[in-house]
């Protein structure tokens, strides 16, 4: 026989456990959605990675609840990397509501030292970061990433050039790839899937 006291607790606990498994299906079909809204070969795109920055080693993993506007390229680059970061900066700034952060792969770790990397990035804006790695911890990272590259072994002097693939690589906070874009890519579009 149920007591007064068991009366209240079990409507209580009835719906305690109505909003959890409704708290569960939303995010359960925003997940899923996401994963319809992106092809296959993009779902399957990328890795966690560790590489080094001036203040120490950083890890996609780090950024985990966070969307990251993920670049490879080179503080040397003439043109379409600084474009993509300006990209990449602008994004940051319209959706300051939301957390995003920036990083920029190095692929020339001959010229881009740590250091010179940090305060390249920051120009930008403070919450890009730049990070390197050896010639062997890059080429796993790109393989993983499919990027395509290629850093002269014995250049001529100082101002080669580094041929290179050049999307912006869109993550969401899971840490899965949600878009591939350029640095042409209308800033609205980037905050379309942000703000999904």
């Amino acid at each position: 026989m149920l007591t007064e006291k068991n009366k209240q607790i079990i409507p209580a606990t009835v719906l305690t456990l109505c909003l959890l498994l409704a708290g569960w299906a939303t995010a359960w079909q925003l997940e899923q959605r996401l994963q319809a809204s992106t092809p296959l070969w993009l779902q399957q795109l990328g890795a966690d990675f560790t590489l080094h920055s001036a203040d120490g080693d950083v890890s996609l993993h780090d950024f985990r609840g966070r969307w990251v506007l993920l670049y490879f390229g080179y503080t040397h680059c003439p043109d379409i990397c600084p474009t993509a970061l300006a990209t990449i900066a602008a994004v940051i700034r319209q959706a300051s509501e939301y957390q995003v952060a920036g990083l920029l792969i190095s692929l020339d770790p001959r010229r881009d030292t740590p250091e010179l990397l940090q305060q390249y990035s920051r120009f930008f804006h403070p919450a890009i970061q730049g990070i390197t790695g050896s010639p062997d911890e890059l080429k796993q990272v790109a393989a993983r990433w499919r990027v395509s590259y290629h850093v002269p072994d014995q250049p001529a002097d100082q101002d080669y050039a580094v041929d290179h693939t050049a999307f912006i690589y869109l993550v969401n906070p899971d840490g899965h790839v949600q878009a591939l874009l350029d640095e042409q890519t209308p800033v609205s579009v980037f905050l379309n899937y942000i703000k999904r």
